[in-house]
């Protein structure tokens, strides 16, 4: 599906994805923007990129000149600020108070992983993100995706973030992982987990980057043939120049079963009620998790709520890009 950039979703909706069915329908896939609160031994993880290619942005210079003029060629740390906002806002929803935070893609092949600690609210500001000790040859997300799950196996609830630059290289070995983890949540064997990606750097600026394209089939996994569980979402993606609130990483933590309103109606730009994914309507009430089809060449859906207040949603750029 094709989702939109994070800057023209409306303030009040997490994410939304558009595909454009044979038949010209388009199949809508849309959130309701919400913050969980509250939950019961809620675990959180962060892990950052620590490939070789990250160094520039770490700040490392290209080391062509040291000594004295070492520290007129250092650039700015643009990792360490990100980093810290993000820690303590996960750490704001742990139900330990921290956030446990790793550096992953080091040492050979990018398959390692180190780790920085469990990171408070109060900690994050002043914690040092300068890199890993052993910068990777490679970016490997399995190992991360283990660290987590291994450590929080019992979690009724896990969210860890990723933060990469560049392509992923053992993309198969993570859908396949993926597939497992799903099917143990459906069978009960594992809690609520969620693993958001956040690509951060120029190899995700163009629409159609390998990078960029890599992180859609993590996001699309359910609708997988070969590796989609039926009913489990496991991951979502994120581009960081399109974020405008870090709620946003929030957008895919809602099921059907979280109602919001008693009811609403949702109409596509021709004024035409849409259909749900298996319900008559949203006159029962409305979920969190919206799932829809609309009109061939509908433009914009607006959700209609019982006091009259509307929220109205452009997907005409979902297939401009």
């Amino acid at each position: 599906m094709a989702q939109l950039k994070q800057s023209l979703v409306h303030k009040n909706l997490g994410e939304v994805n558009v595909k454009l069915l044979p038949d010209g329908r388009l199949s809508v896939k849309a959130t309701i923007l919400m913050k969980p609160n509250n939950i019961e031994n809620a675990q959180t993880g962060l892990a950052i990129d620590g490939s070789r290619s990250m160094q520039d942005i770490f700040g490392f210079s290209d080391n062509i000149i040291g000594g004295i003029f070492a520290d007129e060629v250092c650039r700015p740390n643009l990792v360490q600020p990100v980093a810290r906002k993000i820690a303590a806002y996960l750490a704001n929803f742990d139900s330990d108070g921290g956030t446990e935070t790793i550096y992953f893609a080091c040492g050979r092949f990018g398959k390692q992983v180190e780790r920085i600690g469990d990171i408070s609210e109060d900690e994050a500001p002043t914690t040092t993100f300068a890199g890993p000790q052993k910068w990777g040859t490679g970016t490997c997300i399995v190992p991360a995706m283990q660290h987590f799950l291994n450590l929080y196996e019992n979690s009724p609830w896990l969210m860890a973030l990723i933060i990469t630059d560049g392509l992923i290289d053992d993309l198969d070995e993570a859908k396949a992982l993926s597939q497992i983890i799903c099917e143990d949540m459906r069978d009960g064997k594992r809690g609520f987990t969620k693993f958001v990606v956040i690509g951060l750097g120029n190899d995700f600026n163009e629409t159609n980057s390998k990078a960029r394209q890599a992180l859609e089939e993590l996001d699309d996994l359910d609708e997988d043939p070969v590796y989609g569980v039926e009913g489990q979402d496991l991951w979502d993606h994120k581009i960081a120049k399109d974020m405008t609130s870090l709620n946003q990483i929030f957008a895919e933590v809602v099921t059907e079963n979280t109602i919001i309103a008693r009811s609403a109606e949702i109409t596509d730009s021709f004024g035409i009620p849409v259909t749900p994914e298996g319900e008559l309507s949203y006159a029962d009430g409305l979920p969190a998790l919206l799932r829809f089809t609309m009109t061939p060449g509908s433009t914009s859906f607006t959700i209609t709520l019982p006091n009259g207040a509307q929220l109205e949603q452009d997907i005409s750029s979902a297939f401009n890009d």
